[in-house]
């Protein structure tokens, strides 16, 4: 019998993540060279928010009264609040409760500290895979039943 897997299997670990007082030009580069679109933001050793890509662009946006600063800081602009989820959860309830909560990530914790970051493009990434078990691609050449 297969079971729901828990968040420890899906996440990706030890993300990479950024302090708080890192400039949005650092963030942006961070982002760039790893290829990742949510990092963890840490403030004197503790988890302060996540910033997401979208969070830069918002900064940049002409009018915004973000974009009239001069030294904006990640913590200025990153969401403060953060959902977290144990590496034990369930997906299942994890997926869930981002489409409740209208989320594009929730960061993995282990004993109350930071263990992973789940995005929504991981739940596309493992959909994607799920169906291509379940519903195998006909091989060229062959018809699809």
């Amino acid at each position: 019998m297969r079971h729901i897997q828990q968040m420890l299997t899906v996440m990706t670990p030890f993300p990479h993540h950024i302090e708080a007082s890192a400039t949005l030009a650092v963030a942006a580069q961070m982002m760039d060279e790893h290829d990742i679109r949510h990092l963890p933001v840490i403030e004197a050793g503790d988890i302060f928010g996540i910033l997401s890509e979208r969070d830069l662009e918002r900064a940049k946006t002409p009018g915004h009264s973000l974009s009239e600063e001069t030294e904006l800081r990640v913590g200025d602009i990153c969401t403060q609040r953060p959902y977290f989820v144990d590496i034990s959860d369930p997906l299942d309830r994890v997926l869930d409760a981002m489409v409740e909560k209208r989320l594009g990530s929730v960061l993995v914790l282990r004993e109350g500290e930071l263990a992973g970051v789940f995005t929504a493009v991981d739940a596309c990434s493992l959909l994607a895979q799920t169906l291509r078990e379940q519903f195998p691609h006909p091989t060229p050449g062959t018809e699809a039943a």
